[in-house]
């Protein structure tokens, strides 16, 4: 029930012929929509609303690049990319984070994918992916993309339920009791601990100027993304089926210390939540520690099978770890074009790309009763 890859794989087709096609790659405009949602439609699993494509496509153009190869009445592959501005050892950087690179089933070799991805190439400015198909990481580096480092995903267990799949893996028929063995491996191992106090957390409706002090000057990170309050409030107000965000602070006194983004969603499975995003500058363990601990009991009361986060950075991956979260597979992090420096210290978690939004519900009435 992984939600990381950032680009969608579907069903497999007949190879098509196109060399008598009249294809043109062209930036996505409002008059592309209809050609875009028929794609959608066709091989994507995702909400059919016109709430959803006004949101998704429309709303998001301030901040958002697509190309797509298209012919007359069809769009044949697309790349998207929300731009985000970044600090790269210290300055300030525009980049995109590119995903839903994808080209028709069928059209593999074709060189669909590669003519939408060099249109977003030629825009000068740096690109990050992360994860994606097998077809995808296999092609990055060989288009001169480079392997920056890997982000690794994590999971924490909170209902016994959510470990029938991995237990049915080992073990193929059904063990009478299972689902209470399992109620209590969660009960004794996964439930959320309250942490020493290193502080207060304190619940904010939106994330203001303030938190641009803790960009300041050493951050401990050499690659770390910026808030962006135009496109937090694009993703957690403007549709209802990406489920519930919440900000908070964490402060020491009157000092700020850190900030986090959380979600609660739901699924095809049941009800899930996510760390967004957690960040303090120059953070020992046991600082990350306290906070993910904070979340993680706050985002227990709301009953989901599992909390899931994801990190590089390599003290954030302790402190979830010292909070009983699994390590899981790790998805690899590319950039365009190379960099000109190492990156020894970049801090990546699920608000890139479009973690963050994934699942897609059409909204809120597709809740399963799982969760309750």
């Amino acid at each position: 029930m992984s939600h990381d890859a950032s680009l969608e794989s579907v069903a497999t087709e007949p190879k098509q012929d196109i060399t008598a096609l009249n294809i043109r790659v062209e930036a996505f405009t409002e008059a592309h929509l209809p050609l875009v949602q028929t794609f959608s439609e066709r091989y994507w699993s995702r909400p059919r609303t016109e709430a959803f494509y006004r949101w998704r496509y429309l709303e998001s153009l301030p901040f958002s690049r697509m190309f797509l190869a298209r012919t007359d009445d069809e769009c044949l592959g697309m790349v998207f990319a929300f731009e985000k501005r970044y600090l790269i050892g210290g300055a300030p950087t525009t980049c995109l984070e590119i995903f839903d690179w994808h080209s028709l089933p069928g059209l593999s070799g074709s060189g669909i994918g590669i003519r939408v991805i060099r249109a977003m190439t030629r825009l000068n400015v740096r690109l990050f992916g992360i994860g994606g198909t097998p077809d995808a990481t296999k092609a990055l580096p060989v288009m001169g993309w480079q392997t920056l480092t890997s982000a690794v995903a994590f999971e924490l267990p909170l209902r016994g339920e959510f470990l029938v799949d991995g237990l049915r893996r080992r073990v193929k028929f059904r063990i009478p009791g299972e689902r209470l063995a399992l109620d209590a491996v969660v009960g004794t191992w996964f439930t959320p601990r309250e942490r020493r106090s290193q502080g207060r957390v304190v619940p904010i409706a939106r994330l203001d100027s303030e938190v641009d002090a803790l960009y300041e000057g050493e951050t401990g990170y050499d690659l770390v993304q910026v808030p962006n309050g135009q496109w937090l409030q694009w993703l957690t107000g403007g549709y209802s089926g990406t489920g519930s965000f919440r900000y908070c602070y964490f402060m020491s006194g009157d000092r700020l210390r850190g900030w986090a983004l959380t979600r609660v969603y739901e699924t095809a499975h049941g009800r899930e939540a996510a760390i967004v995003d957690l960040f303090a500058p120059r953070a020992d363990v046991d600082t990350y520690t306290w906070m993910v601990s904070e979340l993680a009991v706050s985002l227990s009361g709301e009953r989901p099978l599992v909390i899931r986060a994801r990190a590089t950075c390599p003290v954030l991956q302790a402190a979830l770890k010292h909070n009983r979260f699994r390590a899981g597979g790790a998805v690899p992090v590319f950039t365009w074009p190379k960099m000109k420096e190492p990156i020894e210290r970049p801090h990546i978690t699920l608000n890139h790309t479009d973690a963050c939004l994934r699942p897609y519900l059409a909204s809120a009435a597709n809740a399963t009763d799982d969760a309750d």
